[in-house]
């Protein structure tokens, strides 16, 4: 005779932190609190991250090179997680190679490769869990595929969807629930459930999304639990068992909004105690100043024009353009420390280099001036900042006696390096990559002939700057 019984799975998700450790704490005590329900109740329970955890912005991440968010993962008993975007390309190759060597958990991530082909050490393409009540789970994970950024940094990385159909197929048969963690966006997602009935639930990030109930495409259900620890994700499986027959019975899928007043003070501590450990390392002295160096946002100040010859003159361009929002503080006289320079200039921004016409640049420089542009408060493609700010040059003069709207500013206004612009001319513009992304400057973003400089961030090139200005 047959015997039917009930077993109970719970999955606990976090997704795209970055770094806003002000908000840990009252994920923890959320995550401790539903874990102890659901064991309480019978449940079996795993828990994972699907990526973006660190993000340099934060000084924590930036001192200690990730491994703090390590740490903090360690301590909540995660079982597997996947990277983003943020641990990918944001951290040298060495120092990816080696954020995860005291890790107490699974990294399951199917698409990432050395250009050799190997996998990395630190990294498996799926896991398989067998929980309490016999579950068989198996977890497979992807990252969204930047092809050009992983290749300058060393590495190769592969179609996702190509990556995981051998073992979606491989795993299905031998698992009872199977689990796809997903940094690759909401859109493609539904595409994944589209192409994979065999897949039972899709846990995503990238964009940051909050589905308070989650959402089925066919009989698969996806979750994405926004951003920066504001929710998190909470699924609910019961399953018949007839002897050693497994089957979903039924599935709740949800992001909770998380309490931010319900800290866990064991976790403060343990933040306070990370941070000190990593504001010490950022204290190496970058240069000393004779005076303060200010920064403001409508114009052209010392710092920032420094900022945009150091990024030409790294790059070997032309012309350098660097948005005066790029810098949120100032720097005041005395020894000038790498905290101070991560403190102005937090975000994960590498610079470029684009080929573009006499009548682009033109068209950029134009657009660039207005008080929308000048104004605009943009939010992603690693800017950290408040507003754009005034866009400022190095190699580029514009004829002051201009008269508003900028829009009258014509080629013969212009002067690079002492000559006025053609509009025929191609022309070497070092920049920031955000410009790259998305349609913000539409005459840079379509430009196929760009050059990445990667794995230096801005504030490398303002420091690198500021020591050679100290030395002259």
């Amino acid at each position: 005779m047959r015997l039917l019984s009930t077993k109970q799975l719970r999955i606990l998700h976090t997704n795209d932190l970055h770094s806003q450790l002000e908000n840990w704490s009252a994920v923890v005590a959320w995550i401790k609190k539903a874990r102890f329900e659901a064991e309480k109740s019978g449940e079996d329970v795993l828990l994972f991250d699907i990526g973006d955890h660190a993000d340099r912005v934060h000084p924590m991440t930036e001192g200690l090179r990730g491994k703090g968010n390590v740490v903090l993962l360690n301590k909540l008993n995660y079982d597997a997680v996947t990277i983003g975007n943020n641990e990918g390309m944001t951290f040298t190759k060495e120092d990816l190679n080696q954020l995860y060597d005291d890790a107490n958990f699974q990294v399951v991530l199917a698409n990432l490769f050395h250009k050799d082909g190997d996998r990395p050490h630190w990294v498996k393409p799926y896991q398989i869990f067998r929980t309490k009540q016999g579950i068989k789970v198996g977890v497979i994970g992807i990252t969204a595929p930047f092809y050009t950024f992983y290749h300058i940094l060393g590495w190769r990385i592969d179609d996702p969807v190509e990556s995981i159909r051998s073992y979606i197929y491989k795993l299905r048969p031998d698992v009872d629930f199977l689990i796809c963690l997903s940094h690759l966006g909401l859109t493609e997602d539904e595409k994944l459930a589209e192409l994979f009935p065999e897949l039972d639930l899709i846990l995503g990030a990238h964009t940051h999304h909050v589905l308070p109930e989650g959402k089925k495409v066919n009989e698969c259900w996806i979750n994405q639990a926004g951003r920066s620890g504001k929710f998190a994700g909470n699924v609910k499986i019961t399953f018949k068992s007839f002897d050693r027959d497994i089957s979903i019975n039924t599935i709740d899928v949800r992001s909770e909004e998380i309490d931010l007043k319900n800290r866990d003070l064991g976790t403060e501590k343990e933040l306070h105690f990370l941070t000190g450990k990593a504001e010490t390392k950022l204290e190496r002295s970058v240069t000393f100043l004779e005076y303060s160096m200010t920064v403001d946002w409508y114009k052209e100040t010392p710092l920032i024009k420094l900022l945009a010859e150091g990024v030409r003159e790294w790059c070997q361009g032309e012309i350098g353009m660097v948005n005066a929002g790029v810098l949120l503080g100032n720097l005041t006289s005395g020894n000038v420390t790498y905290q101070d320079i991560h403190r102005i200039c937090p975000h994960p921004i590498n610079p470029v280099t684009v080929i573009i016409s006499g009548e682009k640049l033109l068209e950029t420089i134009r657009q660039a001036q207005t008080k929308k542009m000048v104004e605009f408060a943009l939010k992603g493609f690693g800017f950290r900042g408040k507003i754009l700010g005034a866009m400022i040059f190095d190699g580029l003069t514009i004829n002051e006696s201009v008269e508003s709207p900028i829009s009258f500013v014509q080629d013969k206004d212009i002067l690079i390096h002492g000559e006025s612009l053609s509009k025929k001319r191609l022309y070497k513009l070092a920049t920031l990559d955000m410009f790259t992304f998305g349609h913000l400057y539409p005459a840079i973003s379509s430009n196929k002939e760009k050059k990445y400089y990667m794995p230096e961030f801005l504030r490398d090139i303002l420091a690198w700057k500021l020591q050679l200005s100290g030395k002259l």
